[in-house]
This record gives C-alpha cells, sequence and structure tokens, in this order.
C-alpha cells in the first residue's frame, strides 16, 4: 500500500502544480487590471455616433456589457511614448496585433491598423470601422454568412490621467443578442474567456510598453 500511495503523490504532484499555476495566473490577470462589469447604462460608448449607427436600429434582447483597463505609470514610458498620441499609437496596434495572433493565428503586423482592416476565421470576423489619435473601434461579426449582422463592438480608448501621472489604456466590449437564451455553463464560460482574453492583451501590451523603459505596470484605480 506504501507504495501505491507513494505514486499516487507523485502522480498528483503535478496536477497540484499545474492547478496552482493556473490559480496564480488568474490572480495575476485579475490583480493587474480594472474590470467595470457590467458598464453602466449611461455610459458615454452608447451615445456616440458609430456606435448608434450601428445599433440603435434593431431591437436587442440583451446587451451583454464589460470594460478593462490597465495602467502604465510615466516612469515607466520610453520618452518616445511620453505624448499621449504616440502612446496611443502604441497601444492600438499592440492590441490589434494580439487579435491577430491569438483570434486568428495570423502574424503581427506591428502596424497602426487604419480603417478597413480585418480579419476572418470559421467563427467570425473583426474589422477596424474607426481609428483616432487616441481611440479605436472594432466591429464583430458571427459567421457564417447568413448572419453577417454586427453583434460586437469594442471601443480602445487611451488616456493620460496628468494627477496620478499614469497612462491609461481601456476596451469596452458590448455583444448584442436579438434572443435571450437561457443561463448555461457554456454562457458563462465564453463570457469568462472574453474578459480574461482582454485582459491578457492589455498586460501584454502594458508590458511591451513597459519592458522599452525597464518597468512593470501596475494596478490601476479608474
Amino acid at each position: 500500500m506504501g507504495v501505491f500511495r507513494k505514486l499516487g503523490l507523485v502522480a498528483t504532484l503535478p496536477l497540484l502544480f499545474l492547478a496552482f499555476r493556473a490559480a496564480y495566473n488568474q490572480y495575476m490577470l485579475v490583480s493587474l487590471t480594472y474590470t467595470i462589469d457590467p458598464l453602466s447604462a449611461d455610459d458615454l460608448v452608447f451615445d456616440s455616433e458609430l456606435y448608434t449607427t450601428l445599433f440603435n436600429h434593431t431591437k436587442w434582447a440583451k446587451v451583454d456589457t464589460f470594460a478593462v483597463g490597465v495602467g502604465v505609470p510615466f516612469r515607466a514610458l520610453p520618452k518616445h511614448l511620453r505624448d499621449e498620441d504616440a502612446f496611443g499609437a502604441e497601444v492600438m496596434k499592440q492590441l490589434w496585433d494580439q487579435r491577430l495572433v491569438t483570434q486568428f493565428n495570423r502574424q503581427p503586423t506591428n502596424k497602426l491598423p487604419k480603417m478597413g482592416d480585418g480579419s476572418v476565421s470559421d467563427a467570425f470576423a473583426a474589422q477596424v470601422i474607426s481609428v483616432g489619435e487616441r481611440d479605436m473601434s472594432v466591429a464583430l461579426v458571427s459567421r457564417p454568412k447568413k448572419n453577417q449582422l454586427p453583434l460586437g463592438f469594442e471601443h480602445i480608448l487611451v488616456t493620460f490621467d496628468r494627477d496620478n501621472k499614469v497612462a491609461m489604456a481601456m476596451i469596452r466590449y458590448m455583444w448584442h443578442t436579438k434572443t435571450e437564451t437561457p443561463p448555461s455553463w457554456r454562457k458563462s464560460l465564453a463570457r469568462w474567456s472574453q474578459i480574461n482574453g482582454r485582459r491578457q492583451w492589455l498586460l501584454h501590451t502594458a508590458n511591451a510598453i513597459a519592458d522599452q523603459g525597464k518597468n512593470k505596470p501596475v494596478k490601476l484605480e479608474l
């Protein structure tokens, strides 16, 4: 029996290590980012001309929303990114490349996306529908072709909090459904993965920027 117990312990240790790593990684994702879930009903994004043009002509059964943000202290920014517009361009470039790599299995372009840029998979398509100096909007469409109605909308906003000396980036996410379906573990898991995916994108972006200044991002209280 002692031999079997030892073998069981040996077999269990790797599983415990993997579980610990997963829990630790999740803790870091949550603690180094800030989440608003759901968005306030009076969030300004709902009144933007682009959003109302795309979505206000359709009656939606549900609009699922959240926002995820991250901050990089000014002292961590390399000199060429200490301008708000330059920082915004870098954030949008990094986030678009993260989408291409993780959602579409494509190579990063290392270029600032422009209006009309997009990518397609078997499940959905994404297209840049606006690019400003400090913000960018992306529309998501479910596939196959029979359902070419824009259902997803992401708004990326970059700002400098000069009082607290922090450069901020936030992704607002909205997903629209025409019919309400019962809650399920699959829906909960899909939603959790969407939030976590954007946390990962933002942390990757913040670290890529902070690494240029040899610093790390800090949790941002928005």
